[in-house]
């Protein structure tokens, strides 16, 4: 695969983010979180985990996988209590990430405070986890220009199964779901650390990588959007779509915490991703996208 393109000279420059958004469908930022922070959230989290049986105490994850994704995960009470600490809701509230993002959305945009906590194991044979197909995260929002920061929370070179990304996908039609191939050209990841994040479109291709370490793989996906636009009324206020906020009353006594904005219009989400996505701030849509259908069943 190729190497992903480092956006970090471009950290300042809000122009030069949207161009480069426009090209290529992402934005990759070498080092842009504190990695000491990354490597704390990360400790926090092995801890839950290791407190209900995901790993040992040396760190080697369980022989029998406590869950096959994020949906079937929150059913284990170690996994939220693990998504619900201080260490790994702070990472989209840090400086560097949230000027990022608004420096590309404009200077209200938010993250969703529903957020993913991703937690891979070894990949057996004839398995293959959702994550592993090729899909869009438009299928997850329904919102336009909609965007995924995906942080590591650990070293991820391509053998522990970091993302990759397809460069200038975001502006070709849409295709179903399917496993990324390995000798698929036209591709790009790297060899993540800790404080790398990268940002990409909604619209933009994407997949995990096989982990064929024996390591748990541990990353977060934390999602943003405008606030004058409809917002899925789920990653708003949790599965039961009932205010205040998730994990409001949690979070709100924190230093870093932000509210989502007031007045915000909530959408069933499975409204907003039944309809094809409108024009884009950034790009040209293409014309295949009024024929969007959302996936049959998930993919991550």
């Amino acid at each position: 695969m190729d190497e992903l393109t480092d956006s970090s000279g471009l950290a300042g420059d809000p122009g030069g983010l949207q161009r480069r958004l426009a090209a290529d469908g992402y934005l990759f930022f070498r080092g842009l979180l504190p990695p000491g922070l990354m490597r704390a959230a990360a400790a926090a989290v092995a801890g839950r985990l290791r407190a209900g049986g995901w790993l040992d105490d040396r760190g080697i994850p369980s022989v029998t996988p406590r869950a096959a994704g994020p949906a079937e995960a929150l059913a284990d009470p170690a996994f939220r209590a693990a998504i619900a600490g201080a260490a790994f809701n702070q990472i989209p509230y840090l400086p560097p990430l949230r000027a990022a993002v608004r420096n590309v959305l404009g200077p209200g945009a938010f993250s969703y405070p529903v957020k993913v906590l991703r937690a891979v194991y070894p990949e057996r044979p004839a398995a293959r986890p959702l994550g592993r197909y090729r899909h869009v995260d438009y299928a997850v929002a329904g919102v336009q220009d909609m965007l995924t920061s995906w942080v590591p929370l650990m070293d991820i070179p391509p053998r522990v199964g970091g993302l990759a990304v397809r460069p200038g996908g975001h502006l070709r039609a849409p295709r179903p779901p399917r496993p990324l191939g390995p000798a698929e050209r036209g591709w790009a990841t790297t060899s993540y650390q800790p404080g790398d994040v990268i940002l990409f479109h909604c619209l933009t291709p994407h997949a995990a990588l096989p982990n064929t370490s024996p390591a748990l793989r541990l990353s977060g996906d934390f999602r943003w959007q405008r606030p004058g636009q409809p917002a899925p009324a789920e990653l708003i206020l949790g599965p039961a779509a009932r205010p205040p906020e998730l994990l409001g009353r949690l979070l709100r006594r924190e230093p870093w915490w932000e509210p989502v904005p007031a007045g915000l219009t909530l959408v069933p989400r499975a409204r907003l991703v039944a309809l094809p996505p409108g024009p884009s701030r950034f790009f040209a849509v293409h014309p295949g996208w009024r024929h969007w259908r959302p996936p049959s069943a998930a993919v991550h």
